[in-house]
């Protein structure tokens, strides 16, 4: 089964993803940055990345950078944010961010996303 990690550093937000995602993906939600990218480096199955970059915000861009910029991993990114700044398009568009969804955002559009994502990558 495909996986979807969650670096996300509350605990309610990844018991939301969780209760969204578990029915059709394995669901692995990490609280920081360091659990993230160990798991990234050791799962050969992970499907898509979704970041919340408003918590450890520097470590969390930094995630990001590295996972995009790197060869090693074919991994969509979503990344979930309070508000919406130009400092933050600038970055999404700078990493090639592949989503992006505004809190509080409907967790049906963010499965479709994630959805069309993976199969997508899956086709590519």
């Amino acid at each position: 089964m495909q996986a979807i990690l969650s670096v996300n550093g509350n605990k309610a937000m990844n018991f939301l993803l969780q209760t969204v995602f578990e029915k059709e993906f394995d669901f692995l939600p990490v609280s920081d940055v360091f659990h993230g990218m160990h798991i990234i480096r050791n799962e050969k199955n992970i499907s898509a990345l979704i970041v919340d970059v408003d918590f450890q915000p520097q470590q969390t861009w930094e995630l990001v950078q590295h996972i995009k910029s790197s060869k090693l991993y074919e991994v969509p990114v979503i990344v979930l944010a309070t508000e919406n700044s130009d400092s933050l398009q600038q970055k999404t568009y700078e990493y090639e961010v592949d989503e992006i969804f505004f809190k509080p955002f409907n967790p049906v559009d963010l499965i479709s996303a994630v959805k069309n994502l993976v199969s997508a990558e899956v086709l590519s």
